[in-house]
């Protein structure tokens, strides 16, 4: 039976049982990242401008999306057990409003720094990625991960989220900022993970995802003093919707919950 965190119950945790499955959780989070990598490598072997770099970048991302959508069709959790249905009994929108929370703040601290030609393009990017990584962390790792518990999945795929983001450095990231990207990173994909959990939807993850990411790509990811200031209250926002988001899934045990089914599958 599938209801949501607000009503006081917790929607079915889709479980795929695997014989290695730390092992398939790392090989599958390999997957969009190489396919995205592969997109920037090509863009800059190109020379291409921006706008066509965005766009050959999010084709590699849309690649990756469309495997990892067959490799949901074939395994044996549904499409919609994995999270493509709407969030289940949320009452009201107000759930939400963290995830807004945070884009609007990187808007009022970064602003806009690209040209209005490849403003496009980076919103066709941001939705490609969103999409891309969802599937594969939220959807697929998560799902493998879930077999032995919520709790461990959650920890599980967001880390492995965080680590792979440290591939930015091969694109000409400095290790400092990588590193900063590794924290946030983490932090980001566990409240995404929270979220899928306890709502037993990906939607409010892709869409909180892609906002992101564009609201950064327009931004010019400014490392200004005034956008680091942002970046910190974004991390506070986000750190206190993780707790609370915790909490709720402590409070309606789903650990337990996975655990039982688990032993049962």
């Amino acid at each position: 039976m599938s209801t949501a965190p607000v009503s006081g119950d917790s929607p079915k945790i889709a479980q795929w049982t695997v014989r290695f499955r730390w092992l398939s959780a790392i090989a599958f989070a390999f997957i969009p990242v190489i396919l995205t990598a592969a997109g920037s490598a090509v863009s800059q072997i190109n020379g291409t401008d921006a706008a066509t770099s965005a766009l050959t970048i999010a084709a590699g991302a849309g690649l990756g999306a469309a495997i990892g959508l067959v490799i949901m069709w074939k395994s044996p959790p549904s499409i919609r057990e994995y999270g493509f249905r709407v969030p289940i009994g949320v009452r009201s929108l107000w759930w939400f409003l963290p995830l807004p929370v945070t884009v609007l703040i990187v808007i009022a601290t970064q602003g806009i720094h690209v040209p209005p030609s490849v403003i496009a393009a980076y919103g066709v990017l941001a939705i490609a990625v969103a999409l891309n990584e969802e599937i594969w962390f939220r959807g697929i790792v998560l799902t493998v991960l879930q077999s032995k518990g919520a709790r461990g999945a959650i920890i599980g795929s967001s880390i492995l989220f965080g680590v792979l983001h440290l591939a930015n450095i091969f694109g000409g990231e400095s290790t400092g900022a990588a590193v900063l990207q590794l924290v946030f990173a983490v932090l980001f994909g566990f409240v995404a993970a929270e979220l899928v959990v306890l709502t037993g939807s990906l939607w409010p993850a892709i869409a909180w995802h892609a906002a992101w990411d564009f609201t950064n790509y327009i931004g010019g990811n400014s490392t200004t003093g005034i956008a680091m200031i942002g970046v910190g209250i974004v991390c506070a926002v986000i750190l206190t919707y993780a707790v609370v988001l915790w909490r709720r899934g402590t409070a309606r045990g789903w650990a337990l919950q996975s655990e039982t089914e688990a032993q049962l599958s």
